[in-house]
């Protein structure tokens, strides 16, 4: 077990909780301080408002990630401030005498014991009664593939231009056979493919990018269907069909229990999230919007993406947020690049100088480590073609004619606008306008992606973020 002030406040319900706590500790209200041998358990007497003083322990000894907590005190929040306050008292290293544990620590962990017994067996029966769905599930998946390798086959035997000769039918039908067949990522690519293939034959487009397109949709199919393949196999002769994998794992149909989630560590508490960039595209093939929001997260110091799809028939729209929201339970996608969160409930605040001074510390010092770790991201065809960066400033302006970010230490990198995105989407363009351009000790959020034209990695800014608040470019 350990502790620190960031776990202390990532279990608090609130910043404010976890003052009162801290507050606590500092007058010296808790006495009879005690805890077990093990240092798994902790419990105390506090000082309150009440006339007896309230009972508070914490207690370690069934989970080292998830302690159990009491206090006799009326709060409703849990933990409250009391034991948020014995939480500093271990964590400013104070004494506690060794002692036998009191009857109503007892009485928390058998609670916590017999809760955390009845989620199991939960779980257990949901994997049982799955277990022969996923079989016929994992079936279906692999004779799907089969028609897919067969598609690049007889596309391998032809060449590229022979995508143009196969009927459209063909690649309707083996959209809706891979959507039958849980193949939800290939059936996507093969509705871009047909997409990109009907552009490619409309006049006044530039064919080439077309063409470059339609490689890159085939390249990212092929990766699909021989590492499908690999996964699939595994997880039907061992009979589990687990998250290893977790970009594959979507693409196959996976959806994400939150129990699970939970059960494995993927998921934040009290998150506090700033947005820093908001955009929509319309994704032809899938007839549908796509509403993505790129956000700090400031308890863990990292950024996620939100990712909403809409159909063009109409639904609940997201919108651009320019407030800060804390989220008491944020679930993410188990990734170790930029993940996907979503989040039930959440509460907004204005946002602060503390806030956006938080945001400016998480940005990168060094251009070159961000595009080392953007190479080792953009290398996998299954990945989105672009990877979110926060990058301090230099300074900004031309080289050659090309708008150019300059870190500290003059790393440069291209400041682009990826092709097909329109003017509506034309960013860098707008910061080269801006009346207030970015100053030194300023940092720019955008996109890092690899030109097709050049090879050059290159970012396409979205927002800039200076002490005074967040200028978004886009939204």
């Amino acid at each position: 077990m350990q502790i620190s002030e960031q776990w202390i406040l990532s279990r608090a319900p609130g910043q404010a909780a976890a003052e009162s706590g801290r507050t606590l500790s500092e007058e010296g209200c808790f006495f009879a301080r005690m805890k077990t041998e093990d240092d798994k358990t902790y419990w105390a007497e506090c000082t309150g408002s009440a006339r007896n003083p309230y009972y508070v322990s914490v207690d370690w000894s069934l989970s080292d990630t998830e302690p159990a907590f009491s206090c006799s005190c009326p709060e409703k929040q849990s933990p409250c401030k009391h034991v948020l306050g014995l939480m500093y008292e271990v964590l400013a290293g104070k004494h506690f005498k060794v002692g036998e544990t009191p009857p109503y620590v007892w009485r928390m962990r058998s609670r916590q014991e017999a809760e955390m017994a009845k989620t199991e067996a939960r779980l257990e029966r949901v994997r049982r009664q799955s277990t022969a769905m996923r079989e016929k599930k994992l079936e279906r998946q692999l004779d799907g593939l089969e028609k897919v390798e067969k598609m690049m086959s007889e596309l391998l035997r032809g060449g590229l231009g022979s995508i143009s000769e196969l009927p459209a039918q063909s690649l309707e039908r083996l959209s809706v056979e891979l959507g039958n067949s849980d193949l939800l990522g290939a059936r996507d690519t093969v509705e871009a493919i047909a997409a990109c293939e009907r552009r490619c034959r409309q006049e006044g487009l530039d064919v080439k990018q077309c063409r470059a397109e339609l490689l890159r949709l085939l390249c990212s199919l092929h990766a699909f269907t021989e590492r499908s393949r690999s996964f699939l196999s595994d997880q039907l002769t061992s009979g589990r069909y687990a998250m290893e994998e977790p970009v594959l794992y979507e693409q196959l149909g996976g959806e994400w229990d939150e129990d699970e989630l939970r059960e494995v560590g993927m998921c934040r508490r009290n998150a506090k999230l700033i947005q820093l960039s908001f955009d929509v595209t319309y994704d032809e093939a899938r007839r549908a919007h796509i509403e993505r929001g790129f956000w700090a997260e400031l308890t863990h110091g990292d950024f996620v993406y939100t990712l909403n799809t809409r159909s063009a028939k109409g639904g609940a729209a997201e919108d651009s947020c320019f407030s800060a929201l804390d989220v008491p339970l944020l679930y993410e996608t188990p990734s170790a690049a930029c993940p996907r969160v979503w989040w039930d409930d959440d509460s907004a605040s204005e946002l602060t100088d503390d806030d956006i001074g938080a945001v400016l510390k998480l940005a990168s010092e060094h251009i070159a480590d961000v595009v080392k770790y953007a190479a080792a991201q953009l290398g996998d065809p299954l990945l989105p073609g672009s990877v979110p960066a926060l990058v301090r400033v230099g300074r900004v302006g031309y080289v050659e004619d090309t708008l150019t970010l300059e870190d500290c230490t003059q790393g440069r990198i291209a400041l682009r606008d990826r092709r097909g995105g329109g003017a509506g989407r034309a960013s860098a363009l707008r910061l080269s306008v801006l009346s207030r351009p970015p100053a030194e000790g300023d940092a720019l959020f955008g996109l890092v992606y690899c030109d097709e034209d050049d090879g050059r990695y290159c970012l396409q800014p979205y927002s800039v973020i200076r002490k005074s608040g967040i200028t978004r470019l886009q939204f």
